[in-house]
């Protein structure tokens, strides 16, 4: 049987992942910051929820929820509609502050459950991994943060801070999917582009595609 898929609604991209993105794995925006992770993050939460009818936490750890929600309106992103709706939750920095990783994870569940969501957004994992006190507290809680989404069948999208000369640590191997935005000199100026690097159960393609954004996020299929 093949496995039940969420469209991202970004124009290009299902085109490039057999029609988008398997329910109840994990999956990974990776790049660095600025490259546009939150756009194409939020995007997806926006289509999945307005056009998929699904149910969706989103947790902001970067800005907080007003200052997301006023930037990403610029964008034709209307948070606000969709949380009076009650498709979705928003999550942010001061809800989490000075909480363990395992506290972490019961609020960010608790909010599933409480909502009935099937989609969990952290944006951006990085934040909450600076919490771990060592590599072998930050292995513990990504096994765990993993065991437990798949028992509960909740599909996650973490976007994660990465430079282009960094290897992925355990956060990369446990995922289900990795997908890296990276800003690349191109004659005089700075161009996105967009590669799925991994992607379990997915024929997938394994070039890179040009990001467009105008003002909305978009990635060619050539």
């Amino acid at each position: 049987m093949k496995p039940e898929r969420i469209a991202t609604g970004v124009p290009g991209l299902d085109d490039l992942i057999e029609g988008g993105l398997i329910k109840g794995d994990i999956h990974i925006l990776a790049g660095a910051p600025g490259v546009g992770k939150t756009n194409l993050a939020s995007s997806f939460v926006h289509n999945a929820v307005s056009k998929s009818k699904q149910k969706a936490v989103y947790a902001t750890f970067e800005e907080s929820s007003e200052y997301l929600k006023q930037n990403l309106s610029k964008l034709g992103i209307r948070f606000g509609q969709l949380e009076a709706n009650g498709g979705l939750k928003l999550l942010d920095l001061d809800a989490l502050r000075g909480k363990e990783l395992e506290s972490n994870i019961q609020l960010l569940l608790s909010a599933v459950k409480e909502t009935g969501s099937t989609l969990l957004v952290i944006d951006s994992l990085t934040a909450l991994l600076l919490a771990s006190d060592s590599p072998f507290e930050l292995r513990t809680f990504m096994k765990t943060m993993y065991r437990t989404l798949k028992e509960e069948k909740i599909t996650a999208f973490m976007t994660l801070n990465h430079s282009i000369s960094a290897g992925f640590g355990i956060e990369g191997f446990v995922a289900d999917s990795v997908m890296l935005l990276e800003n690349w000199l191109s004659s005089d100026q700075y161009k996105t582009r967009f590669i799925v690097l991994k992607m379990r159960g997915t024929e997938h393609s394994r070039r890179y595609h040009s990001v467009i954004f105008s003002p909305a996020i978009a990635i060619s299929k050539y």
